[in-house]
């Protein structure tokens, strides 16, 4: 019954709009990783960030990644948590492992179109290479390689616990009112409230290993 009730609303599903937001996604995602390429646009494997996009759709149609509609009724949300599972493992791979470099800002010519970006996707992020003194830039990159390290904790700390996932992936979409989030995921109003606290307990467990200077919870933005 859940196969079939999940196979209508594949089938019923706006994949024009979805396929779009996911790229867009995947995009933004690449961007805080510092990719042994330098590029957030070419990923180990020489897969690109809507490549990961495409595949986590493929994984839903073919079975081999599950989705319960009445568990979790966002289809995008949950293919969102998808890429970002997959995205993890991608840099945690051994080929990228073999050396890191800081990621290229900016767009030069010639580069692979990028679907998700538009002339405001950038508002928020770091500024271009070379505005900054070089002092000020290191300090901007040992705060993103903090904030990097922060969400890898917290998500390996819940890896394997598709609620406590996605409860993280809500706070990355700057979800993070009890009330949206289960208007988001359909979840009762103690379920939120519920996995909030045990996120926060196993937060609190990873407080000795992390940085006093780590990004709080449940800011958009952040983890």
């Amino acid at each position: 019954m859940k196969e079939d009730t999940a196979l209508e609303r594949l089938e019923a599903a706006d994949w024009r709009r979805i396929i779009h937001e996911l790229a867009h996604y995947a995009y933004r995602l690449a961007q805080r990783y510092p990719w042994r390429s330098g590029s957030h646009k070419i990923l180990p494997e020489g897969k690109t960030p809507e490549d990961v996009a495409v595949e986590a759709i493929e994984k839903l149609w073919n079975g081999e990644r599950d989705w319960d509609p009445e568990k979790y009724p966002d289809l995008l949300l949950h293919l969102k948590w998808i890429v970002r599972s997959d995205m993890g493992h991608l840099y945690r791979s051994s080929q990228h492992l073999k050396t890191r470099r800081f990621p290229e800002t900016g767009s030069g010519t010639g580069e692979p179109f990028n679907p998700g970006e538009s002339g405001d996707s950038r508002m928020g992020e770091e500024p271009p290479a070379g505005s900054l003194d070089p002092e000020a830039e290191l300090i901007l990159r040992e705060q993103q390689e903090l904030e990097l390290r922060v969400k890898a904790e917290l998500y390996a700390a819940v890896e394997g616990d598709e609620d406590l996932e996605l409860l993280l992936l809500c706070f990355e979409e700057g979800l993070d009112k009890p009330e949206a989030i289960a208007a988001q995921m359909g979840w009762e109003i103690s379920k939120v409230y519920n996995l909030k606290k045990r996120l926060l307990r196993k937060a609190a467990a990873l407080g000795k290993t992390l940085p006093k200077e780590s990004p709080p919870i449940g800011r958009q933005g952040t983890i």
